[in-house]
């Protein structure tokens, strides 16, 4: 196995600061909001395969 490639990374020490955290935030309500609408997709295709009506 390659060495390495499972091991912990730890903070970074160069003294950079981590991203602002609106944009952290910003960054997480966009994936949340993207993968409702891909199970939303998928939900609805499946739904529409299997010819279910409401």
């Amino acid at each position: 196995m390659i060495k390495g490639l499972l091991e912990p990374e730890g903070p970074d020490e160069t003294g950079a600061s981590q991203r602002p955290i609106g944009k952290r935030l910003l960054w997480f309500v966009g994936l949340a909001a993207a993968s409702v609408i891909v199970v939303a997709v998928v939900a609805y295709a499946l739904r529409g395969l299997l010819f279910l009506e409401t």
